[in-house]
């Protein structure tokens, strides 16, 4: 990147974590490993008793912040890591989440530089098995496709852990709404309404593991994705509900289609969905 210092914008990484001490040193290593040098990395710890704190404390130095004592879910972690973050742009990248290599956020940099004007700038999360190990979950729907206003008030499209989110946005529209417990980054955006000022990057920027509240909790995800809309006045209350049940057929289907073909996904290639070539796709 050809640009001054004074160009540069400072980027905040925020990690949450609780007993997360299978997973959070690869996601420490690939915050720290990144290429572009102005990332200031704050970790909120709810008060893990798993060895967490002793895997945080060996990386403290080179943390911009960081604590370990109870909160009151995620969106009030998100909420105290906020309080300490300068960043111009905000990225939560979760304790079972990590970036896909060491130069994403340098690639992501000039695209912020030019939309600086924008609410989020996002690209694609992989979903990825739940293991020390991870690979692409087989047949997956890989998360994150272009803007689309009157796709986005159904469904979310925008995975946080691909996002950049303006500090302006914050400003404007408040944080993160502790009355939800799993959609709080869908809610944060639906805020936005229509007059969003979203950009996609077709860029596989993150991976994030199976089996976090969103996945172990999937109708509860959908019930408050339903909420969000009502609190929001994206959807009339019918066409709500009658989103939330065609939502949640739709995931007792998939279960079952999982369980027919996951043996077959090397064998398959589904577009949009995770393959061999999943880390690669630009």
């Amino acid at each position: 990147m050809n640009l001054t210092g004074q160009q540069y914008p400072l980027i905040s990484v925020i990690t949450v974590s609780f007993n997360a001490a299978d997973f959070i040193d690869q996601t420490i290593e690939s915050v720290l490993s990144q290429t572009y040098p102005h990332i200031e990395y704050i970790i909120i710890d709810g008060g893990s008793t798993d060895g967490t704190v002793d895997i945080i404390r060996k990386y403290e130095s080179h943390l911009a912040y960081w604590h370990s004592k109870p909160d009151r879910g995620l969106a009030h972690a998100f909420n105290l890591g906020l309080s300490h973050a300068h960043g111009a742009w905000i990225l939560f990248l979760n304790a079972d989440d990590f970036f896909l290599n060491s130069t994403i956020v340098e690639t992501m940099v000039p695209y912020l530089i030019i939309n600086s004007a924008l609410d989020v700038v996002y690209g694609r999360a992989i979903y990825m098995t739940q293991s020390k190990n991870p690979t692409p979950a087989p047949f997956r729907k890989i998360f994150g496709e272009p803007w689309c206003w009157q796709k986005f008030r159904l469904t979310d499209i925008i995975p946080h852990q691909a996002s950049f989110i303006n500090q302006r946005y914050f400003d404007r529209k408040g944080w993160f709404d502790e009355s939800f417990r799993i959609v709080v980054d869908y809610e944060l955006f639906l805020r936005g309404g229509k007059d969003l000022k979203a950009l996609f990057i077709p860029l596989s920027i993150g991976g994030m593991r199976e089996g976090g509240l969103s996945g172990t909790q999937m109708i509860n995800n959908l019930r408050e994705c339903r909420l969000a809309r009502q609190k929001n006045h994206i959807l009339p209350v019918g066409l709500a509900w009658l989103t939330f049940f065609g939502q949640t057929f739709r995931f007792y289907l998939g279960r079952v289609l999982h369980k027919l073909l996951d043996r077959l996904s090397h064998k398959i290639s589904l577009p949009g969905r995770n393959s061999a070539n999943s880390l690669h796709s630009k």
